[in-house]
């Protein structure tokens, strides 16, 4: 009696994740969207696991593209503010679902600061990605809206928070704010408006959302338009850190292709010097936020940048420029060539050419809004 035993290999049956490591971006494949709205600015990297098939990781990170303005080895890393935020890189394990060349996956998670759902597809060319029921943990603000505070006769209330104090010149944030107040602006036809009157009926009002976006509605005057917008999904987030403190991260490629312009068009200076002093000191704070001091109490909002940020800029970037002669006088020159600016030109010149030694002796420099709940 003989006994026959067939076998197969058990690599036949094997099952192989079909895609590779691999980094989405949106030129590469990459369709991603937070709560309803597409993200932009982001990559995710897909990774999958050695050992088994059926799990993967993604890494969610900023993609802000820096080339052209950094070195080229700077350039080369991540930066931008992440996803989520609070949260610059995110790293989320995932179960998949084979199916032929597609894999899918969904699941429930957190970061430090948000919890959130999410669903998903990827193949070697694309990746899907839908993070949905966003939620920031701390909700001391989440749902609020609000308005800039109008300027009244007795200047008690003013939409624009700003404090400036310099042992070089004690007076000189007094200055500034009555600069602001002064109706310099041309509102049409003989009207002319100051710089908060103009910020109110510009800025309609600020919603900060349950899920960490900042959303505003505003009148895009400067390109002639007359009728209020609201800014697009997933361009500015926050994060509350405590009862006095909070983090705004902002989508800044737009902002870079128009500095990037501004240096191109400007022949009194080389620019590039200064935005690559800009761009290197402001990078920690595109990639890791921007914080926020806040005080909120019976129906107000005030917001601001506080010493500590602002005064280490103004002395690395500000004071270096207004030291340059020639880009002071370039100023000076514009002023006098504006209609609505020509008579402060004078006036002007002595206080941009004191301006870095303003800066070296200032003690205290605030600026932010001022906010009234919408009702």
């Amino acid at each position: 009696m003989s006994l026959f035993t067939a076998c197969s290999d058990d690599d036949d049956d094997k099952v192989v994740c079909p895609v590779p490591q691999t980094e989405f971006t949106v030129a590469t494949g990459l369709n991603l969207t937070y709560n309803g709205g597409t993200m932009l600015g982001k990559k995710v990297t897909f990774t999958p696991d050695a050992s088994d098939a059926t799990k993967a990781t993604l890494v969610l990170a900023g993609n802000l593209d820096l080339s052209g303005i950094l070195t080229r080895e700077a350039a080369s890393g991540s930066f931008g503010a992440g996803v989520f935020p609070g949260s610059p890189v995110v790293t989320l394990p995932v179960t998949l679902n084979i199916q032929g060349d597609e894999c899918s996956f969904s699941g429930t998670s957190e970061t430090d600061y948000c919890t959130f759902d999410y669903a998903g597809k990827v193949t070697a060319s694309s990746l899907k990605l839908d993070l949905t029921n966003v939620a920031l943990k701390n909700s001391a603000l989440s749902g609020t809206t609000w308005v800039p505070t109008p300027l009244n006769s007795d200047y008690t209330e003013e939409p624009i928070h700003l404090i400036w104090e310099s042992n070089k010149n004690p007076g000189w944030g007094l200055q500034i704010q009555t600069i602001l107040r002064m109706p310099l602006i041309d509102a049409g036809g003989d009207d002319k408006v100051n710089v908060e009157d103009m910020l109110c009926s510009v800025l309609h009002d600020i919603t900060l959302g349950a899920d960490g976006n900042i959303s505003a509605s505003y009148v895009d005057a400067a390109q002639g338009g007359t009728s209020v917008v609201k800014t697009p999904a997933n361009v500015a987030q926050y994060v509350v850190l405590s009862d006095t403190q909070m983090k705004v991260y902002l989508n800044l490629d737009a902002i870079i292709a128009n500095v990037k312009r501004l240096g191109s068009s400007t022949k009194a200076i080389d620019m590039s010097e200064i935005l690559s002093q800009a761009v290197t000191s402001l990078l920690p704070l595109v990639t890791d936020g921007v914080p926020l001091t806040y005080e909120k109490n019976e129906g107000k909002l005030k917001a601001y940048l506080n010493t500590d940020l602002l005064l280490p800029l103004m002395k690395n970037i500000v004071a270096p420029l207004f030291s340059d002669e020639e880009f002071v006088n370039m100023l000076i020159e514009a002023m006098k060539a504006d209609p609505d600016f020509g008579s402060m030109a004078g006036m002007a010149e002595g206080m941009l050419k004191g301006l870095p030694e303003i800066i070296n002796e200032t003690t205290r420099l605030e600026v932010g809004l001022n906010l009234t709940a919408a009702k």
